[in-house]
């Protein structure tokens, strides 16, 4: 592929603000070009230092996402706690240990795939009865992993550091996505940020929003856009993000100009 292979791409980010930007300079190194609209606004939560645990008695720590790296060691860092070296440190993805790695901290465990469910595959979390693991997250995140470890008998410590809000637009800069139709593709990387878009594009932008292909990054997530009338869905990995759009910019750009050849030799 050569520099310019997404030449004419337009891509919607609706990563949050912060996390949106490497993607955006890759695309736009590809050729392409992302217009950034954050679905989802993080903000820290407030009161969950006074339940941190004795670390000394934790054996385990899982960090569910890049925010609850930051938000948890900047307080760390604020209140000169140090961090304990005892403590087994696994992170849900390829993110989120590279943001552990830039706090100092050792990872000991990532999931091949990253999420919940293999996650809580990986040989550490099989035999956990009267462990102490602290997880720490946003609120009103997926239970699978807290439901999983409890059932197996761990005694589980959850810290929501962080949590999601709708932001605000104006009017303008909303309506003008399906007014102005640029948009080629939608990246969505969580559920909320699915379900905030439609709240922010109201009735009005509902049709364009359900008939615009849009890009996951789990199956859980195609299923989640399929049942908000979502039609033309694309699933990939993370770290496959960009060999997708490349796949969907061959087959929808190939399609128009062989339309536009068509139409000349008739």
């Amino acid at each position: 592929m050569n520099s310019n292979h997404l030449q004419g791409l337009c891509l919607l980010n609706t990563r949050p603000k912060g996390q949106n930007i490497t993607l955006s300079q890759t695309i736009a190194k590809a050729g392409g070009r992302c217009i950034e609209l954050p679905a989802l606004e993080i903000k820290p939560t407030d009161g969950w230092f006074e339940h941190l645990p004795d670390m000394s008695r934790v054996t385990q720590a899982v960090f569910t996402s890049p925010n609850a790296v930051n938000y948890f060691f900047g307080k760390l860092t604020q209140q000169h706690v140090i961090w304990p070296n005892h403590i087994q440190v696994t992170a849900i993805g390829k993110a989120s240990a590279l943001t552990l790695s830039q706090w100092g901290i050792r990872v000991d465990k990532i999931p091949a795939i990253s999420n919940s469910e293999h996650l809580v595959q990986l040989d550490a979390f099989q035999t956990v009865g009267n462990q102490t693991i602290m997880m720490v997250k946003g609120e009103e995140g997926r239970t699978l992993i807290a439901d999983t470890l409890r059932l197996r008998g761990a005694h589980l410590i959850e810290l929501a550091v962080y949590y999601r809000t709708l932001p605000c637009y104006s009017a303008h800069e909303i309506n003008s996505l399906w007014h102005d139709d640029s948009v080629n593709i939608i990246l969505f990387t969580s559920q909320q940020a699915i379900d905030n878009l439609f709240t922010l594009l109201g009735e009005e932008g509902r049709l364009w929003l359900c008939n615009k292909p849009c890009l996951v990054i789990s199956e859980r997530l195609a299923k989640a856009a399929s049942l908000r009338g979502i039609k033309p869905i694309i699933t990939s990995s993370y770290d496959s993000i960009l060999d997708s759009l490349y796949i969907f910019y061959k087959q929808t750009f190939q399609k128009k100009k062989q339309g536009l050849i068509h139409g000349q030799q008739q």
